[in-house]
């Protein structure tokens, strides 16, 4: 897996690389030959960047501009991630990432809450008394010999309080390294393969884990760089709640040191254009205002703040705009939100001053950002390149075209019908979960609850696979007729489906692709 798998212009890549660029389940889960177009498109697009960069189009200076912005706002951001994030990480966190990230443990568990603990529905329970119950139920599960995960199966049934129990039997499936609270992972990953933990602590209860098995993680294959990165990433996550109180720190001392000070009255004056335009825009139905342009035609403002014994004006707020997407422009409508708007200027102003006195600009996080804002540029940059030099087919040639791939191309995929009990709470959907279970009509379950289509029985229009998410791969999982657990959407409702039937492949219309065969 270290070995070179591809090799352009020099530069080599190997399958860490195809995962970084697609993810190694996804890239698990395909077939033969949709890999080898996820190989081709990987290839493609390094390609089009070498060629990009022989016709020269990085030194084009519109392209150059746009590099140079991006650029600035990597150090912003690689900044604060140095100064502000990294002195948060502890070499304990490091390391303890460092050695549990190359497994994968699969975990089950069972739950035993208490009254003030953070669930839906805590039982009439002290603490005292949870802890009591589990630690006999740890001690009976650690004298088992034969039957483990039988018997932890009907434990878990009769004893969990995790709300979803009755749907995966205590079972949380293959967990890696920073997926959990950091107390429930520390326990979990010091059990051998076949072990039962003592009762563990969380906000959530008393935890009785059972490591079922253990196997490599994705991150097995990495190199040490990447795997770096990855430690990196994971450990951050754990101190996520830390990062606003301590940039906010750094933000403050950042004004006292290079002692920020604002023209008061200026910026009254400046509010006041800006909310005559925003007027004079709402007479002719607009409703945005070009601040960048609005600022450059300001009458000279030349002390609108002073910092690090240097005085900036309106015309500076312009261009330091003009490195900021248009999207992201800040929204003014009083002194408060003016000066809220200087402030991130002059903050991301100092942040790059900050980024190359301590040398941020020379991290390999920083180098590796830049490599994929270059690369990324300089392949849309191609694209556009190409389209505005091919001829334009004429009809004639895109339905030769669909003619010709109809059958690989523009040919829909399996589609199933289902019918979808959509519910915005999970102890409801548990409910109506156990209500199926006893005999309930599926149809009268739906137009009486569900969220989707519920005037007929929550139908859905049939879709091929790959969509709706978690809900769309229990669908494929099933056989008609059947009904699936509670299923978690990514929107946080909850969701049973019954399948109603599959529907064989068909050709899309070519009505429907003919744009994009043309482009």
């Amino acid at each position: 897996f270290s070995n070179p798998l591809i090799i352009t212009d020099n530069q080599s890549y190997t399958i860490s690389d195809i995962y970084q660029e697609y993810g190694k389940q996804e890239w698990e889960s395909t077939g033969k030959e949709q890999k080898r177009e996820l190989i081709n498109d990987f290839i493609n697009r390094r390609l089009a960047v070498i060629e990009s960069k022989e016709l020269g189009f990085k030194n084009k200076p519109d392209i150059a501009k746009k590099l140079y912005d991006r650029k600035q706002l990597a150090l912003i951001n690689i900044t604060y991630e140095e100064l502000v994030a990294k002195p948060l990480i502890s070499n304990e966190l490091l390391s303890a990432a460092k050695n549990n990230i190359l497994e994968e443990r699969l975990l089950n568990h069972i739950l035993i809450s208490y009254n003030t603990a953070r669930i839906q529905n805590p039982p009439d329970r002290t603490q005292d008394d949870a802890l009591a119950l589990a630690q006999n139920i740890s001690n009976e599960l650690n004298a088992l010999d034969g039957e483990i995960k039988k018997t932890f199966i009907d434990y878990a049934i009769q004893y969990s309080e995790d709300p979803t129990v009755f749907q995966n039997e205590g079972q949380l499936d293959w967990i890696t390294w920073g997926q959990t609270v950091p107390i429930f992972q520390n326990t979990a990953f010091q059990l051998n393969k076949g072990e039962f933990s003592q009762p563990t602590l969380t906000d959530f209860g008393y935890h009785i884990i059972y490591c079922e098995n253990i196997r490599p993680s994705e991150y097995a294959l990495l190199n040490n760089d990447e795997l770096d990165n990855i430690v990196y990433a994971i450990s951050r996550n754990t101190i996520a709640n830390e990062l606003k109180p301590a940039a906010a720190k750094y933000d403050s001392l950042q004004f006292v040191n290079y002692n920020v000070q604002y023209n008061n009255d200026i910026l009254k004056m400046i509010l006041e254009t800006i909310t005559d335009q925003i007027n004079k825009n709402k007479i002719s139905g607009q409703y945005k205002i070009d601040l960048i342009e609005l600022f450059k035609e300001m009458p000279k403002m030349s002390a609108v703040v002073t910092f690090n014994n240097k005085v900036y004006g309106i015309k500076w707020f312009a261009e330091q705009l003009q490195m900021i997407p248009s999207g992201r422009h800040p929204q003014i409508n009083d002194l408060g939100s003016l000066k809220k708007a200087f402030d991130i200027i002059i903050l991301q102003y100092l942040a790059i001053k900050e980024g190359v006195k301590n040398n941020v600009h020379n991290a390999p996080l920083y180098k590796e950002q830049v490599n994929q804002i270059e690369q990324s540029l300089l392949y849309d940059q191609y694209l556009k390149w190409l389209v505005n030099n091919a001829p334009s087919p004429d009809s004639t040639d895109i339905v030769e075209y669909y003619e010709k791939n109809k059958d690989t191309k523009y040919l829909e995929g399996h589609k199933v019908s289902v019918r979808e009990i959509k519910v915005l709470e999970q102890n409801i959907a548990d409910s109506l979960f156990l209500e199926l279970k006893y005999g309930a009509n599926f149809n009268e379950v739906a137009t009486q609850h569900s969220k989707t289509n519920p005037g007929n029985a929550g139908l859905i229009p049939p879709f091929i696979e790959g969509k709706y998410n978690h809900m769309g791969k229990a669908a494929f999982a099933l056989q008609p007729g059947e009904t699936s657990n509670v299923i978690e959407n990514l929107d946080r409702t909850y969701s049973i489906i019954k399948v109603e039937e599959f529907i064989k492949p068909m050709h899309i219309p070519i009505d429907n692709v003919y744009n994009r065969i043309e482009s």
